[in-house]
């Protein structure tokens, strides 16, 4: 008779789970290890001489050209070349980032 009140007891507490939160299956393992990836802080600084011409290159655009579409390619053109000379001026680097064990199943989300 006790076996068949905990079965009861757990149907009824997987029924308040399922009704209180939000629950999705989201299965996610990696091994721990070493990954590689760009250094933030370089690309911190690429991304701000980018930001930088990028605003050189629309004021100079909208303050001589009156033309739309000529206006578009300028910008654009002049884009891909700030793009290459700010990579040149701040290369790429690589650092490496020790990454623990992850695993996870469940995701819960309180609903109300």
């Amino acid at each position: 008779m006790s076996w068949k009140l905990v079965l009861w007891m757990g149907v009824a507490a997987l029924l308040a789970l399922v009704a209180l939160f939000d629950v999705s299956f989201d299965f996610e393992f990696s091994l721990p290890g070493e990954r590689r990836q760009p250094d933030p802080a370089q690309e911190e600084r690429y991304a701000a001489c980018y930001a930088a011409r990028d605003r050189e290159i629309h004021a100079r655009a909208f303050g001589t050209i009156d033309n739309p579409d000529v206006q578009k390619l300028y910008i654009s053109n002049n884009r891909d070349i700030a793009s290459v000379e700010c990579r040149q001026q701040f290369p790429q680097q690589w650092i490496v980032v020790e990454e623990p064990l992850r695993f996870n199943l469940i995701d819960l989300r309180l609903r109300y």
